[in-house]
């Protein structure tokens, strides 16, 4: 039976109700629009417009399931409507139901669509929805070749969810769509590097640095570290060229409100963007929990939101301070209020830093420590904290700030508990491995490397980091040890694992190799733990320096190398002696624990630098 339509006095009554709701909605009343919207469908239960309106008010009032359900009718009435399939993806991702949400949004009438593409961009992102909002960006492009805009963002998001063979195909086609483009350049450069093409990567990135702006110039302070050719004086006139040109000086000058006090709890604030896991909760966790607590207090200031993995520092926070999303001004009002006695600053020019802000000066003293290798180049910053293991009495490194040496070491490493046996696991022939980063294994270093293996035939190495997910970065690995002679089936290469399964690893690892010259820190930590051996060679550089100054004060020198053909013999010299190596994990492990998990140590020489620089900066007025 046909339905008739509404006699002229119901049309009329319905349409000063869509009307009403439309002003209502317009001005966030939603749940007036709410009550409208109802009436005009008693009127008219078919009309479409007022079940999209319906739909909308009840999203606006957070009733995302109710209005998911009315926009879906909408849509199987009237499936060109535009309005309703982005108003029903965001009630889907408000549901927590991202895939829907991307069915929803991979349809024509949206992948063809200007503004309102960007707005579901935009709910997918705020979702956190960066699987499914790339697959969106990914039917766009294919949809749109010529879109350059949709092709870069899919390049940055592939290159972002470490797809990097993927990143390499849409940057260049980005490149070739705006060939004079500053952003698909970047992103080509440093997918290059990620996946261990440092020298070709470097390259593109120093063709950007013409015109550099503070967010080129600063990705280039870290990516300089993977340079081979790396050298103190160049590093440091990089910091200091950095901080004269992209640090400028706003809002008012520093005043401290807290009254001078030479034995008061001192306020410490510990300022990252990283308090998950990772290097930052391996070597503060200890420290923090080993301070006199009634002689600090300590303030831990989130750059970034906290996720899940970093509740065991949070727990260690006499305050947590959410400062994520804050602008410069803001961050900089909300520092200052806090009454600092101290900022120690764990990220330097790092990703997600605050150098900006931290430059105009939040705390009478400022010091930078762990999750950054080199000077910050910043008058503001007052000490940097290193040791002399890896700044060594009259070595060439230099430092804008004031250097401190911690007797007890600069790394403390924190044992994951509870600690797993360091016991060789099996009894096959001997292997090597690495877990660092693809962009520490330069030319140089897989070259090293395939010597090693073609000096120990039997030997695997082993290769762990999160970007070998990607098939194509793992067929390019593999590619570059063939390169040199080393068959595929002696190199395995593991993505991303939990950090038990990480750990659980090195228990059939042998010898850690140690890239060059950024060397690893937390890797080496978790091998030496472990029981496994590790290679290393350092150069002048601090970062060559690390998994060199742990050797150093574990009484280790035999196994820190002086060049690369030294290298591979002591290397070489390890693996003919595996089984001695394995006998002797537990004792590696009990010289790890008695030197480099000192706590206790730390904390004191820490604390007592702290306040020893205050009273000095307090003397001079």
């Amino acid at each position: 039976m046909v339905e008739s339509p509404p006699s002229p006095s119901v049309q009329s009554g319905v349409s000063d109700a869509l009307r009403r709701c439309e002003g209502l909605l317009a001005a966030g009343r939603a749940d007036d629009a709410l009550a409208v919207a109802n009436e005009a469908l008693v009127l008219d239960p078919s009309n479409v417009p007022a079940r999209l309106l319906l739909g909308l008010a009840l999203l606006f009032c957070e009733r995302s399931a109710e209005a998911a359900s009315e926009l879906a009718d909408v849509l199987r009435r009237e499936p060109q409507q535009l309005l309703a399939r982005c108003a029903l993806v965001r009630a889907l991702l408000q549901q927590g139901k991202p895939d829907e949400a991307l069915a929803v949004a991979l349809d024509p009438v949206l992948l063809d669509a200007g503004r309102e593409f960007g707005g579901a961009l935009g709910d997918f992102a705020a979702a956190d929805a960066q699987r499914q909002r790339t697959e969106l960006l990914r039917s766009r492009a294919q949809r749109h070749p010529q879109d350059y805009a949709s092709v870069l963002a899919l390049a940055q998001a592939l290159h972002g969810q470490g797809a990097l063979g993927e990143t390499l195909h849409w940057s260049e086609r980005a490149l070739a769509l705006r060939p004079q483009a500053r952003a698909p350049r970047a992103v080509l450069a440093t997918a290059l590097i990620d996946r261990g093409d440092v020298e070709p990567g470097l390259a593109r990135h120093r063709e950007l640095l013409h015109e550099a702006d503070a967010d080129t110039a600063a990705r280039q302070l870290v990516l300089m570290h993977y340079d081979p050719r790396q050298d103190n004086e160049t590093l440091y006139a990089a910091h200091r060229d950095f901080a004269q040109r992209h640090l400028p000086r706003f809002g008012p000058p520093f005043a401290s409100r807290r009254a001078p006090s030479a034995d008061g709890p001192l306020r410490i604030g510990w300022l990252s963007p990283r308090f998950g896991q990772g290097p930052v909760a391996t070597f503060l966790g200890g420290l923090l929990e080993a301070f006199d607590r009634t002689r600090h207090r300590h303030l831990l200031i989130a750059l970034q939101p906290a996720r899940a993995d970093a509740t065991p520092l949070r727990a260690l926070a006499d305050e947590w301070i959410d400062a994520s999303g804050l602008d410069d001004a803001a961050l900089l009002h909300r520092l200052r209020d806090l009454d600092l006695d101290v900022l120690v600053d764990l990220a330097g020019h790092s990703t997600w830093n605050r150098m900006r802000v931290i430059a105009q000066r939040v705390a009478p003293l400022q010091v930078c420590w762990l999750d950054w290798f080199d000077t910050t180049g910043v008058p503001a910053m007052d000490a940097w904290i290193s040791d002399a293991w890896l700044t060594p009495e009259g070595s060439g490194q230099r430092y804008s700030e004031r250097l401190l040496r911690l007797p007890a070491g600069r790394f403390c490493y924190t044992p994951p508990r509870p600690p797993p046996p360091p016991d060789h696991a099996g009894d096959g022939p001997v292997r090597f491995a690495s877990f660092n980063r693809l962009a520490k294994l330069n030319d140089n270093v897989v070259a090293t490397w395939a010597h090693i293996l073609h000096r120990v035939p039997q030997a695997q190495l082993e290769l762990g980091t999160r970007l070998l997910d990607d098939a194509a970065t793992r067929e390019h690995t593999l590619a570059r040890f063939a390169a040199h002679g080393i068959a595929r089936e002696r190199v395995e290469l593991h993505g991303r694992r939990p950090y038990a399964d990480l750990l659980d690893a090195y228990r059939r690892i042998d010898v850690a190799l140690d890239p060059f010259p950024f060397s690893g820190c937390t890797t080496t930590c978790d091998a030496l733990w472990m029981g496994a051996a590790a290679v290393t060679l350092p150069a002048e550089t601090f970062v060559s320096r690390q998994s060199a100054s742990l050797l150093q004060r574990l009484g280790r020198e035999d196994w820190i190398a002086h060049d690369r053909a030294d290298y591979v013999e002591r290397a070489v010299g390890l693996a003919g002696d595996v089984a001695a190596l394995r006998a002797g994990r537990p004792a590696l492990r009990a010289a790890v624990q008695e030197r480099l998990c000192d706590a206790q140590a730390q904390a004191r020489d820490f604390a007592a630098a702290l306040r020893e620089l205050l009273r000095e900066r307090r003397a001079e007025g």
